[in-house]
Parts: C-alpha cells; sequence; structure tokens
C-alpha cells in the first residue's frame, strides 16, 4: 500500500471559513437578543434556534472542508453517518451557548463550557470522517490530532472570555468591530479543528488513481455550493424565527409600557396635552379636562392656543415653527408660571413644562401643566400672616411641640427685652424663670392640653427697675390626628390698660337700683388692684354679703322691701370703708367689697370683724324688712396667688351666716 497526501480546494476552503463565521456571528447575536426575551418559552426557543444555527454552521463547515479535500481515490460518504455527525455539532452548539446566558459567567463555567464544546466539535468531526468511503486505510498523527483538540479549546476559551468582557464593559459603549470578536474566535477554533486534524490525516491506498475518479470528484464541486447555499436558507429561516419571537417580546413591551404609561396620565392629578408640529391638540388627559374646562373630545385636533389668553396665543404659533424648523434645539420652558384661558373664560395660573420628541410622523410637543391656583391662595394667605406676625403690636412666640421656640416676632423680642439669638432654641420655660411670680409651667401645658387655651398675667421687673404686667396666652395648634404640632404664645403689656370706667357708659358699670357699681366694675377693680398688690408687695381683701329674705312673692329680690334691706345694708358699710375701698351690687342678692393695700393678715381679720359687727348690731335696721338671714364671706391674696376670678369664686363657696331671724314676717 502507498502512502498518500491529500491537497485542497482554496475556494471551497474559503467557503467553508465564510459559512462557519456567518453562523457564528448569527449565533451569538441571537444568544444575546435571547437574554432580553419576557417569557421563558421564548428564552428556550430562541436558545434552539441558535443553536441549530451554531451547530449547523459547524457541520456545513465540516462538510465543505471534507469535499475540498482532494484524494486520488475515490470518495463517497455514508448518508446515515453523514447526517447523524451534525447532532455532536448542535450539542457543542447548544452548550456553548447555554453558557453565555449568565450576565458574568464564572471561570469555571467558561472552562467547562469551552471544553464539552471542544469535545463536541471534535467528536462531530471524526465521526463525520468515520462517514467516509474509500479504497484504502485512513490513519492520523497522534501528535496534530492532539493539538487540533487544543486549539480548539483554547479558541474557544478565548472567545466566551471576550464575549463576558465585551458585554460586562457596555456594548453600547464599544466600537462594533469588537462585538465580531468572538464569532471570529470561536470560527477559529472550529476551523483549526477541522483543518489541523485533517494534516494530521494520512492514507493508504492500494491501487492507483483511477481516471474516473477525478472526473467524478469534480463533478462533486457543486455539493459544496448546494450545502452552502442550504445553509444560509436555513440560517435566514432560524433567524426569522427568532426575530419574530424578538419582534413579538418587544411589541408585548411596548404594549405594557403604553398601557403603564396611559394609566399614570389618566390617573395624574396634573395635565398633560399633546401637540403636534403645527399646534393641533392630540391628546388631553382627564387632569387637563378639570383644568380647562374641555371634554377631550371637544378640544381634539383644535389649536393649542385656544388654551391660552391674548396674546399669548398670538405668539404661539411663532415659537412653534422656530422649533419645528430647528429640531435640534433644545426647549428652554421648564417650570415656568403662565396663564391658561378656561372654556368659561376665566384665567388660571399654571405651571408649565413642555418637552419635544421627533417621531416618524414628525415632530409633537408634551405639556405638563400643573394647576397652581391653590398655591397662589396658600402664598397669599401666608405673605398676609407672615406681615402680621412681623408687624402686630402684640409678642408673638411659635412654640414647637417639645416646648421649644422656633420663631419670634420683633414685637415679641421687644417686650420681653430678648434678643432672637437668646430665644430661638431654647424652652418657653427658661423665658420666664425670672419673673416676680413664675407660673407653674407644668400646670400651664395641662391646662392646654385639656381645655386648648390658657390665659394669665404674669408680673416682671424690667432692666432699669420698673416693673410691668404681661398677659401670656397659649393655644394649640394640632394635626390632622388631633394632636399638638406648635404652640402660638401671644404676649401683651398691660401694665397701662384704660379700666372698664373709661370705654363703657356708667349706666353698664352701675347698678341701677342702689347706684353701686356693679359686678363687672368690681372685677375689674379687683384685678387692677390684684396687679398693684403684686407690684407693690401688698395685698387685696373682699368680702360678700348675701341676703336671705324670708319666703313669699313681697320679698323676692327686686321688691321695694327688699331694695330697701339693700340700701340699708349699703349706708351701713359705706361709713365703714374708706376711700380706696369699693362697694358693689355683685348679682342679685350680693354686696361685695373690694379691700386692698393690706400688708399684715391681723389688719385684714380686724377690719373684717369690725364690718361683720356693725352688720349683727344694727339687724334692726334691715330686719323690718322681713330680711331672713345674713350671710358672710371673705377672702384675700395672703393666702396664695390668686388671681381675682379664684379669689372671689373661693370666696363665695366659702359664706357662713353672721345673722338670723327666725320671726322675720313677710310685710304686704
Amino acid at each position: 500500500m502507498a502512502l498518500v497526501h491529500a491537497s485542497h480546494n482554496l475556494g471551497l476552503v474559503v467557503l467553508s471559513l465564510l459559512v462557519v463565521f456567518i453562523s457564528s456571528c448569527a449565533a451569538f447575536y441571537m444568544a444575546h437578543a435571547n437574554r432580553q426575551a419576557a417569557a421563558l418559552s421564548h428564552r428556550r426557543v430562541s436558545l434552539l434556534c441558535a443553536s441549530m444555527v451554531l451547530g449547523l454552521g459547524i457541520w456545513a463547515m465540516h462538510f465543505i472542508g471534507m469535499l475540498a479535500m482532494r484524494l486520488p481515490t475515490a470518495v463517497h460518504y455514508d448518508p446515515l453517518g453523514t447526517g447523524l455527525s451534525i447532532i455532536p455539532g448542535m450539542v457543542a452548539a447548544w452548550l456553548a451557548l447555554w453558557s453565555l446566558q449568565s450576565v458574568n459567567p464564572s471561570n469555571t463555567r467558561i472552562l467547562v463550557s469551552a471544553t464539552m464544546a471542544a469535545l463536541g466539535i471534535g467528536a462531530m468531526h471524526y465521526s463525520g470522517i468515520a462517514a467516509m468511503r474509500l479504497d484504502g486505510r485512513m490513519l492520523f498523527d497522534l501528535p496534530l490530532s492532539v493539538l487540533s483538540l487544543l486549539a480548539g479549546l483554547m479558541c474557544s476559551v478565548v472567545a466566551f472570555v471576550c464575549q463576558r468582557i465585551i458585554y460586562s464593559y457596555g456594548v453600547d459603549r464599544l466600537h462594533w468591530s469588537w462585538r465580531l470578536l468572538p464569532p471570529l474566535l470561536m470560527s477559529l477554533a472550529i476551523a483549526s479543528m477541522h483543518y489541523i486534524s485533517m494534516l494530521a490525516l494520512r492514507v493508504a491506498v492500494q491501487a492507483p488513481q483511477q481516471p474516473g475518479a477525478q472526473a467524478q470528484m469534480e463533478h462533486s464541486e457543486s455539493l459544496p455550493l448546494l450545502i452552502a447555499a442550504m445553509s444560509f436558507v436555513v440560517f435566514l429561516i432560524l433567524g426569522l424565527a427568532n426575530a419574530l419571537l424578538r419582534y413579538r417580546d418587544l411589541w408585548q413591551a411596548v404594549a405594557v409600557r403604553d398601557a403603564r404609561l396611559n394609566a399614570m396620565i389618566d390617573t395624574a392629578e396634573d395635565g398633560f396635552i399633546t401637540i403636534d408640529a403645527k399646534g393641533h391638540i392630540q391628546d388631553f388627559n382627564p387632569a387637563a379636562e378639570r383644568i380647562f374646562g374641555y371634554s377631550k373630545d371637544e378640544i381634539a385636533g383644535r389649536n393649542v392656543s385656544t388654551l391660552m389668553p391674548s396674546p399669548l396665543s398670538e405668539q404661539h404659533d411663532g415659537h412653534l415653527e422656530r422649533h419645528v424648523g430647528q429640531p435640534n434645539r433644545a426647549i428652554s420652558i421648564n417650570g415656568r408660571e403662565v396663564l391658561g384661558k378656561r372654556k368659561d373664560g376665566r384665567h388660571v395660573p399654571l405651571q408649565l413644562a413642555i418637552g419635544k420628541a421627533l417621531t416618524p410622523d414628525g415632530t409633537i410637543f408634551v405639556g405638563y401643566l400643573q394647576d397652581i391656583s391653590e398655591r397662589k391662595r396658600t402664598d397669599a394667605q401666608l405673605r398676609i400672616a407672615a406681615s402680621v406676625f412681623h408687624h402686630v403690636r402684640e409678642g408673638v412666640a411659635i412654640v414647637d411641640a417639645n416646648h421649644n421656640i422656633s420663631d419670634v416676632n420683633p414685637a415679641f423680642l421687644r417686650l420681653m427685652e430678648k434678643t432672637r439669638e437668646s430665644c430661638v432654641g431654647r424652652s418657653l420655660e427658661s423665658l420666664y424663670e425670672d419673673t416676680d411670680i413664675p407660673p407653674d409651667m407644668s400646670k400651664l401645658w395641662q391646662v392646654v392640653a385639656t381645655q386648648q387655651y390658657w390665659q394669665s398675667e404674669i408680673m416682671f421687673t424690667r432692666s432699669n427697675g420698673s416693673v410691668w404686667m404681661q398677659r401670656l396666652s397659649i393655644s394649640p395648634v394640632l394635626s390632622e390626628l388631633q394632636r399638638p404640632q406648635h404652640f402660638i404664645a401671644v404676649v401683651s403689656d398691660v401694665s397701662e390698660r384704660p379700666g372698664l370706667e373709661g370705654t363703657l357708659p356708667y349706666a353698664d358699670l352701675h347698678d341701677s337700683v342702689t347706684g353701686l357699681p356693679g359686678q363687672k366694675l368690681f372685677m375689674d377693680r379687683l384685678s387692677s388692684a390684684v396687679l398693684t398688690a403684686r407690684r407693690k408687695a401688698t395685698h387685696v381683701g373682699i368680702m360678700v354679703v348675701k341676703i336671705l329674705p324670708a319666703q313669699g312673692p313681697a320679698m323676692q329680690p327686686g321688691n321695694t322691701d327688699f331694695t330697701g334691706a339693700l340700701r340699708v345694708l349699703a349706708q351701713l358699710l359705706q361709713q365703714q370703708l374708706r376711700s380706696t375701698d369699693t362697694l358693689a351690687r355683685f348679682g342679685e342678692d350680693h354686696l361685695a367689697l373690694l379691700l386692698p393695700g393690706f400688708k399684715e393678715q391681723q389688719a385684714f381679720k380686724a377690719l373684717i370683724q369690725r364690718l361683720g359687727h356693725t352688720l349683727h348690731e344694727a339687724s334692726a335696721s334691715y330686719s323690718k324688712y322681713g330680711v331672713q338671714e345674713i350671710l358672710l364671706g371673705s377672702g384675700s391674696t395672703l393666702q396664695s396667688s390668686l388671681t381675682a376670678t379664684e379669689l372671689m369664686e373661693t370666696t363665695l363657696e366659702n359664706m357662713a351666716p353672721l345673722w338670723s331671724n327666725p320671726n322675720a314676717q313677710v310685710h304686704w
């Protein structure tokens, strides 16, 4: 037997390389696009199509390469064996592309997948050679055969690593030519596997070449072209199938995006208006309908200048033409405040932002509109409130939920003789630590929490030694959950306030029957006396006399005899009073005495005893009017720092009998 060497047809070799490169490019692209498929079934079908494209490319490259080989003997191929040899190539392609489904495959995964791919390509190659039928025996050079496997393995590993690097770095950031590197390396792996193994092939023949064999081999040159053409047709079919799946995924993604966008636009609180390049309204969401008063059917197709007042409506078309004529010109309207025109002709303030987009049908503009009418009204109210806060004569402090001052007005600083830095951030209690009689702050906040209001008068000593009286009022600002968010503290200077006698008529302040001061005037004088006593470190006392008439209609309050009894009592008491004291009619059957200027408790007790003794001894003067009983009560600021109202309430609660007339008769 003679050992012969094979030669190759250069044109068919180039054709085989072209087929495998095209199939590798298509398979790698389909594998990358497969990662973006939404449905798992679509990803599996796409991976199968890519595997079939690459597997068919491996097989076609091998078979065309085999047909490119020229041997000095007749060569035939077993149809069944040749057809089955495509299976290892398909499996190798599937393993290769499956490893690329991970976004960042590990080195171990790349090495295992490349090894399986190389073994699959080798299995396909040698099973295809086993399907050859020729007159002779085929021998292989072992080192070259091993080298073919190693070359295929190394090129496969490098191809997978390049694919990982390129897509992890970002395909869009690289030139398109870099995408050809992984399929080019994969083609090199397949081609090196085939042609190095063909170089290792040795054919031993027994007879010289037959004349007809060469003719038969020349006649078979049309077969590689047919295989290449059929491969390209299959590539196209599988590519179209993958493209259809990709198109379906994109169409579904666009449909979902459009549905989500429409839902967002329809439910948005702000208006969206879309117009074309001529200014005609294309879309009008429900919020825009509420803002302008037009329905979508009424306004669609009309010029957007309908929604603008003059002169904006006349200027709009000119602005639109400039942007349409310069598609790359940016729109500078973003957050501008404009006026819109409603269907009923009223103007509405709007905040406007405009976007521009280029579509196949031309330029479109999208307007984003926000009705700021309520914000404008709120801003106006806030400006008024800020002006009042700044200019009001009363001092105002805003106190947070932790009772710390967050803001004060100039009047507060003036009245308190403080700087802003010494007030803001400090607790309200700290400003009242140096008062003559500090208020009970714990009780204060309890009252505010229960009654939603607190007010009291506090005495200060200024830095120059003068004494002034301050009225402090505190009210809470409640949240939606009815919990205090802030407190408003109002400070007023009541040191020089005018009395009621200077503001109200005489008849409103005095009793028309007895001519004595009435209850309102008595309480005003009592309040002033309490404040004066605190400034001068003295005390105020009061005494209340209650008359109980005998039972019967003739001696009810307002009766002539009852009035006579009141006048007698008033005359008796007036004779014992000082010039600074006040006697008033406190209700229908009460007489009240204001006794200021006491420094010691014994002096007050002595005066009360003397007045009570006078009333008891003069009982004959008023018993004839049918007076049944006289009750006497007294109190003073000697016991505690009571307010005028608290002092009066305590006295009325502690009334005690002074004189009783069991024989009182009703006079008719």
